[in-house]
């Protein structure tokens, strides 16, 4: 039988909660936390994945923690061991500055757009497979893992996005069922959640209901974008901290800005859904044309509406 929204199934050391289908609230409000919105309208919403943040700020740290223990040993006068950190740093982090090159001029996949005139989404191959899955079958998992180290536990998670394949749309969903996925990393439990709640607030409630995608990036220069975050800061945590956080570990230690710049430049230009078919499935529908929820969402929603109205 297939999984159902709010299901737990748990592992040893792992946990996978279901979040659809049927799409019922989370309780949580919508976060795109990892930029995956990339493109809005009142009918569709875009949605894509290309992990630029996460391995940006892990190869820039891990530089400069190389380069500060380079450092300190020079100054101190282990020039041996300043030799041995230094070629190890450089192989390591030249593997990983390649990856993250490699994956930066990849060319951006097709979007996966959900239309919420016809509770529809569209799934569209780098191949140019097209298929469209009703959106009550469309699954959201958020598995978590539980890492047990030297330190302690550590809990890790993501979401994913399961679409049937174009001739089994009506076959029944279980673990080892084959299917069409994106697969991300917010975090886990309620991270997860935030992260879906864009998509399921989305095509439920409207437009206006969910954040603007890829906001303070696109159109604005570096300036703009440091003004408009540094006011942000100064108005939240004072201007000594502003500075200290914001400007000295922000942009010095993490080098946000040049993040902002590369993510403004790869994300200039955005894929569209060139094929006919896709053009004239995207189109607004006038309201008399839309589809309803069905029956048993219908049922759902309202008995969990209750639920978080007890909370």
């Amino acid at each position: 039988m297939t999984s159902r929204a709010g299901e737990i199934k748990k592992y040893f050391f792992l946990k996978q909660e279901h979040l659809s289908p049927l799409p019922i609230p989370t309780g949580q409000p919508a976060s795109d936390i990892l930029g995956l919105m990339w493109r809005k309208t009142d009918t569709c919403l875009d949605i894509g994945s290309l992990p630029l943040a996460g391995a940006w700020m892990t190869n820039h740290c891990l530089t400069v923690i190389f380069l500060s223990v380079v450092t300190y040993a020079l100054v101190t006068g282990m020039y041996i061991g300043a030799f041995m950190v230094l070629v190890f740093g450089v192989l390591l982090m030249g593997f990983s500055w390649t990856l993250f090159v490699r994956l930066y001029r990849r060319p951006l996949a097709p979007p996966l757009r959900f239309h919420r005139h016809r509770r529809e989404a569209r799934i569209t191959t780098p191949d140019g497979d097209e298929w469209v899955v009703p959106w009550e079958r469309v699954h959201a998992i958020a598995p978590s893992a539980t890492m047990i180290g030297q330190f302690g536990a550590a809990q890790m998670g993501g979401l994913i996005l399961w679409f049937p394949y174009k001739n089994e749309i009506d076959q029944p969903y279980h673990k080892d069922k084959e299917g069409w996925l994106m697969m991300v990393s917010p975090g886990p439990g309620i991270a997860a959640m935030r992260q879906w709640e864009c998509i399921r607030s989305f095509m439920e409630s409207g437009s206006e209901s969910v954040p603007e995608p890829l906001k303070n990036i696109r159109g604005k220069s570096l300036k703009d974008i440091f003004h408009e975050e540094f006011k942000k800061a100064r108005e939240k945590r004072g201007l000594l901290l502003a500075l200290l956080w914001d400007v000295g570990i922000g942009c010095g230690l993490f080098n946000v800005m040049t993040y902002h710049w590369l993510h403004k430049r790869k994300f200039a230009v955005i894929p569209e859904l060139e094929s006919p078919e896709a053009v004239a499935w995207s189109q607004p529908l006038p309201p008399e044309q839309w589809a309803k929820r069905s029956p048993e969402l219908e049922a759902a929603i309202a008995e969990r509406e209750q639920d978080l109205a007890k909370l």
